[in-house]
């Protein structure tokens, strides 16, 4: 069974401080206390606490971010809800599948990333994602606010918490890579295809592709130290 703790909720960039709240109400109802606040737009409130009910507790120990890439430093797998099926840079997969995967390993710090009211989450921002969430739904009206969504998430990461099955394939939880190590080699990576002209900057679908690849990996601290050491070799040999 998970460890709901090591579970971050991530609102960015929320514009309604009611959302916030609704969303701290449906983490409690499931289990969850881990909310992280990226660049607001709005502050916790009197609102907050009134659409939290009784979950109060996840909002005063919400912690408050600047920028994207420090709320997620620690975390080894990123999940990006997004309402959209087309051109981003990321697999998607429905509830269902996402808890599934959640339970097929052990990872260290899961984050589940949900953008902005009107907007959603940019094709930057899904980028830095392992992978995207999709809530099917009618396809004539396919509007969830944030906590209508997030509920559904964690029920399904509840759901399959339960299911003695989920014990498949496991790693040791020690394993996983950070966010901050696997951006680190995603950097590196990107500028050894540079400088042999594998990549160009004219055609950053193609790093994107290569960078997901890694990331839905699950790469573990000794992989990617065996693989920048294989870049290292490819830089030495350039020279």
């Amino acid at each position: 069974m998970i460890d709901f703790s090591k579970i971050k909720v991530v609102l960015v960039e929320t514009s309604h401080p009611g959302n916030i709240g609704s969303a701290a109400r449906a983490m409690k109802t499931m289990g969850f206390k881990n909310l992280f606040l990226v660049s607001p737009k709005c502050k916790i409130n009197e609102i907050s606490y009134a659409m939290a009910s009784n979950a109060g507790d996840v909002l005063d120990e919400a912690i408050v971010f600047d920028n994207l890439s420090e709320a997620l430093s620690d975390c080894d797998y990123i999940i990006g809800a997004t309402a959209r099926q087309r051109d981003i840079p990321i697999e998607i997969f429905n509830p269902r599948e996402v808890a599934k995967k959640i339970h097929t390993k052990q990872f260290k710090s899961i984050a589940l990333l949900l953008g902005n009211e009107a907007r959603g989450l940019t094709n930057e921002q899904l980028s830095l994602c392992s992978i995207g969430l999709h809530i099917p739904c009618n396809k004539d009206y396919t509007s969830l606010n944030i906590a209508s969504s997030l509920q559904i998430m964690l029920y399904e990461i509840l759901f399959e918490s339960k299911n003695e099955a989920s014990d498949i394939n496991k790693i040791d939880k020690n394993d996983i890579a950070s966010h901050e190590k696997l951006m680190s080699f995603l950097s590196h990576l990107d500028k050894v295809l540079k400088n042999i002209n594998f990549i160009k900057d004219d055609r950053p679908m193609i790093s994107r592709k290569i960078n997901y690849i890694f990331k839905k990996s699950g790469l573990s601290e000794e992989e990617i130290n065996i693989l920048r050491g294989f870049l290292s070799a490819i830089e030495n040999h350039s020279q």
